[in-house]
């Protein structure tokens, strides 16, 4: 199944009022996360960054949605931010390096849970209903009456480009390897740079729901 993809500036910010959502508001949450990131020292357990970063993403996302009445939703221990009419729900994730490239489909850069699993089989099913000639980007507007559709908050740390991408996409498919790796509708952001010196930074992708542990390393 194609992929809708937004990319300009006016196309991406149309698309995002009718999901009542910003780039500023996700940008924000993306930057908070990376900041907690940034923060942590080699004192910190090796896990921590990678998990405090993903923590911090989720609840500055909360913070900025809650006053627009969206909610919280902690489902089976997986953290949703849901819209006021039940029809469209948020999760974040660490993504690979393809994350926020057009021509490249990003995974997850860990696998899920049974809960992402059922999320994305449910997004399927919705889309399911409607006929193949619907096109990528009429089928990327449909959302079922009283059904919700689960959109991943996608970020990636590019350490060699000293760069933040992230994305929000709505994903169709897990592979084998469990990690979320198709997408029926995507809108890319404007990366950010990355600020201070950070090297050597091997990265070992954790079990656990949106967790990469990170061993941090400062330049003197």
């Amino acid at each position: 199944m194609e992929t809708a993809v937004h990319l300009n500036p006016q196309e991406r910010g149309a698309r995002l009022a009718e999901l009542d959502l910003t780039e500023a508001i996700l940008k924000e949450a993306v930057q908070s996360g990376f900041a907690q990131w940034a923060a942590c020292t080699p004192n910190h357990p090796p896990s921590y960054p990678g998990f405090s970063a993903w923590s911090e993403t989720v609840k500055s996302l909360r913070d900025l949605l809650v006053p627009r009445a969206w909610f919280a939703s902690n489902e089976s221990n997986l953290p949703y931010t849901v819209n006021s009419q039940g029809t469209m729900a948020i999760a974040a994730a660490t993504g690979d390096e393809a994350t926020g490239i057009a021509d490249l489909t990003p995974c997850t850069r860990s696998s899920k849970g049974p809960r992402t699993a059922k999320a994305v089989a449910a997004n399927n099913r919705q889309l399911s209903l409607f006929p193949v000639e619907v096109t990528p980007d009429e089928l990327a507007h449909i959302t079922g009456e009283g059904r919700r559709m689960t959109w991943l908050l996608l970020f990636y740390r590019d350490l060699e480009k000293r760069e933040v991408r992230f994305e929000l996409s709505r994903p169709t498919k897990i592979n084998e390897d469990g990690k979320v790796a198709a997408w029926i509708e995507r809108i890319l952001f404007d990366s950010f740079s990355i600020d201070g010196d950070v090297i050597d930074l091997p990265t070992t992708p954790s079990p656990s729901e949106g967790v990469i542990n990170i061993e941090v390393k400062r330049r003197a």
